[in-house]
């Protein structure tokens, strides 16, 4: 765990319990989790906290799984709050995630070192996860996509008629009559 300053009485303390450290692949969708747990000036886990993560606004960064930079969770029995599933940017570089946790008027921070590399290898946990996404080239598919679509759409007009004009007829109009049900009248308790 990482020791974090804090200050006054009335003040939370909160320790990284996982994820500092980490290096992680750039470009990739990433379920590595970040834990920190919070606690008072006695030692005792703070349950019910509320504990917020925030990326860089710029640089090495990336963001979370709601598209934005910062995340909000609440700290459970154990004091302990996580996030996870965050998307690295494509810049490669170190970082720190800012935490801060409040309860109650207290507050207390911490800082998350991370790397973003284009060394790193993607972990196993990574690739079992559903929603991994390795870096890719997407002009590669969508040059692909569009040549695809385009020799279907040509085959599908050359298919039609051998060449000759296709009638068309827009479709009929269908108008339905609005109907009123029955009234009812409801005394009393419904």
């Amino acid at each position: 765990m990482i020791p974090v300053l804090t200050w006054g009485q009335d003040s939370l303390r909160v320790e990284v319990r996982e994820g500092a450290g980490a290096v992680v692949p750039r470009q990739t969708f990433s379920s590595r989790r970040f834990t920190v747990v919070v606690s008072d000036d006695t030692g005792k886990p703070v349950q019910g906290a509320t504990v917020h993560f925030r990326l860089p606004a710029e640089g090495a960064t990336g963001s979370f799984a709601s598209g934005l930079r910062t995340e909000s969770t609440v700290t459970d029995a154990r004091g302990q709050a996580t996030v996870y599933g965050i998307q690295w940017g494509g810049i490669s570089g170190r970082l720190e995630i800012e935490v801060v946790a409040t309860q109650a008027g207290r507050q207390g921070r911490a800082r998350i070192p991370v790397e973003i590399s284009s060394h790193a290898k993607i972990s196993r946990e990574d690739r079992a996860n559903p929603a991994f996404k390795a870096p890719s080239s997407g002009k590669k598919w969508l040059v692909v996509a569009l040549i695809g679509a385009g020799a279907a759409a040509g085959a599908a007009m050359a298919g039609k008629g051998g060449g000759q004009p296709v009638s068309y007829a827009p479709p009929a109009a269908v108008i339905v009559p609005p109907s009123i049900g029955t009234p009812t009248i409801t005394v009393g308790r419904p």
